[in-house]
């Protein structure tokens, strides 16, 4: 029956890396399952032989399985090190639970008793599982730190998880007593307080990097964003300047009573020139509606960046807009990844115009983004899936990045839609007090 429960307890380890490592367990294929049903049998099979040391078998065979999947071992080992926490925790609340609830027998070998346990066992895990995983969700996402891929907390994990399976072997070396296995326990989770404490002084000092980066980064946005205003001021100098000369080279024609010297001048001179001054982009005038300083500036910047690589661009904002009612790192996140996205697929087209709109009324504020596209485009589930991309390998995180940045705001919707060549973002930002 232990070995059963021990199939169990390495299959549900998998279960949770694989969780953690993918924030679902709904995309797991058969191709997967099936390796991962021969190692649990076969970690079920070594305890026969070689006894609690078979859980070394367990553990290696789960971070082979997801180091197969991910291709990185260090955050393999993260990975399997924090489901193998999650499981030693789950698995001393659920004896308590059991002793709470009047079930001391659990430990028996009666069928009934062990499948009970291993209900509770299960149940206890999953919903340790889901808050671990929302929480590594939550720094990765508001924070801007994935611990699954932190070199710190894998190591930290690592460590204590090796702390506590030594504390194991070594009591099963000299004999397990019910006081030993409580103060095994009691050292596990004194390491793990402690690592949490490290790592929060930890989590403070890249805090504190992390806003100085994100000032510099604000810093030198704002500074190309001036660059580029002054551009602009100084093509409407010339522009003034050119003006003027041309109307005081019409006066001498005027005055002189030269209509067909001023007719020859005006279509030789004058209307290539007003062709070449209509050509002239002053897009970035109308940004001065903006007054949050940091969505300016990534607009400015983006815009300048698809005029230097003459991409034809359609800015429309009419009203003032003095604030978004969306936290502004986040949206200046996502359109930084649609504005990018769609330059590089007009200069991939080499043909195209960006256009982007920004309205607001009463109840919300609208940023619509669009740009021509190919023919034969992916659909939108697809675009949106983590490590598609059209563009190459590893480079399909842009999408799917902002469905998760935006999935806990109630007050934001983007709708992607493609037609008539046309690829089209709309942000639709609720106002948090309707």
């Amino acid at each position: 029956m232990w070995h059963l429960y021990t199939f169990y307890q390495s299959f549900l380890l998998f279960l949770v890396s694989y969780f953690l490592d993918n924030g679902t367990v709904k995309t797991i294929h058969s191709k997967q399952i099936i390796p991962a049903v021969i190692l649990c049998v076969c970690s079920a099979i070594s305890g026969i032989f070689i006894g609690i040391y078979g859980a070394l078998f367990m553990l290696i065979s789960v971070y082979m399985l997801n180091f197969q999947r991910n291709n990185n071992w260090v955050r393999s080992l993260g990975i399997v090190s924090n489901a193998s926490i999650l499981l030693v925790i789950s698995d001393h609340l659920t004896s308590v639970l059991v002793f709470f609830m009047g079930n001391e027998g659990y430990m028996e070998t009666s069928f009934s008793n062990q499948t009970f346990y291993g209900i509770y066992f299960g149940v206890v895990t999953m919903i340790l599982t889901f808050v671990v995983s929302y929480i590594l969700k939550y720094f990765r996402i508001s924070k801007q730190i994935d611990l699954r891929n932190n070199n710190i907390f894998i190591f930290i994990n690592f460590f204590i998880l090796i702390t506590y399976y030594c504390n194991i072997f070594l009591g099963s070396y000299l004999g397990n007593t019910s006081d030993l296995i409580r103060l095994n326990f009691f050292f596990f989770l004194l390491y793990l307080c402690l690592s949490i404490i490290a790592f929060s002084f930890y989590y403070r000092t890249m805090k504190e990097k992390y806003n100085l980066i994100k000032k510099e980064s604000d810093y030198k946005v704002l500074m190309e964003y001036t660059e580029s205003i002054e551009n602009q001021y100084k093509e409407v100098r010339k522009f003034r300047h050119d003006f003027q000369n041309i109307l005081n080279s019409l006066d001498d024609y005027i005055m002189s009573d030269d209509f067909s010297g001023l007719k020859d001048y005006y279509l030789n001179e004058i209307k290539p020139t007003s062709e070449g001054i209509s050509d002239m982009n002053f897009k970035l005038t109308e940004l001065q509606n903006i007054k949050q300083r940091e969505i300016k500036s990534v607009l400015a910047l983006k815009l300048v960046t698809a005029q230097m690589s003459g991409i034809e661009i359609d800015l429309e904002i009419k009203e003032v807009i003095e604030d978004f009612p969306l936290d502004s790192i986040i949206l200046v996140r996502s359109l930084g990844i649609l504005l990018d996205n769609a330059i590089e697929a007009l200069e991939e087209l080499r043909i195209g115009k960006l256009a982007i709109a920004i309205f607001k009324n009463k109840k919300e504020t609208q940023i619509i983004i669009q740009n021509d596209c190919a023919v034969h485009m992916p659909s939108i589930q697809l675009l949106k899936k983590e490590g598609f991309s059209t563009k190459g390998e590893n480079r399909g995180l842009g999408l799917s990045n902002i469905k998760e940045m935006l999935a806990n705001y109630k007050n934001v919707v983007l709708k992607t839609t493609i037609k008539d060549q046309l690829f089209t973002q709309q942000f639709i930002i609720t106002r948090r007090d309707i």
